[in-house]
């Protein structure tokens, strides 16, 4: 039971090296609503041929993509259409995790105001004890 526990484990991680780059997400979202030509991927994402060349074979190597020739053009399609929901599952986790950030770095801005306002009523209260006394 372990050796199949790592091998899955070896299989979704070559899934998640394959989406570890924004280039290749960037591909993904692309190919989400129809099938594109090479040509049409180098011009959409505006990147060298051999750059693009190596992000399509990383996603196939995946399993992730799948290409077909017609005539002298290459279609990239996604083989796992389902790829689609674990892209818009990381990005509600990523959501929820910016909301948790606004939120955290709104009380760190209420704690430095209030910080910032505190010293400032202190010397006014002391000059104005000063001036009284003086």
């Amino acid at each position: 039971m372990v050796d199949k526990n790592k091998i899955l484990y070896e299989m979704q991680a070559e899934i998640c090296y394959a989406l570890s780059h924004p280039v290749r997400l960037e591909i993904l979202d692309i190919l989400s609503t129809a099938e594109k030509t090479s040509s049409e991927l180098l011009e959409i994402l505006q990147i060298p041929k051999a750059n693009l060349s190596q992000h399509l074979t990383v996603l196939k190597d995946s399993g992730i993509l799948k290409t077909r020739k017609e005539g002298q053009f290459q279609y990239v399609s996604l083989a796992i259409p389902k790829i689609k929901d674990a892209c818009t599952l990381v990005r509600t986790i990523l959501a929820d995790r910016i909301d948790g950030e606004e939120k955290r770095m709104s009380e760190l801005k209420k704690n430095l105001t209030q910080q910032t306002k505190a010293p400032a009523l202190k010397t006014t209260k002391k000059k104005a004890t000063k001036r009284n006394n003086g």
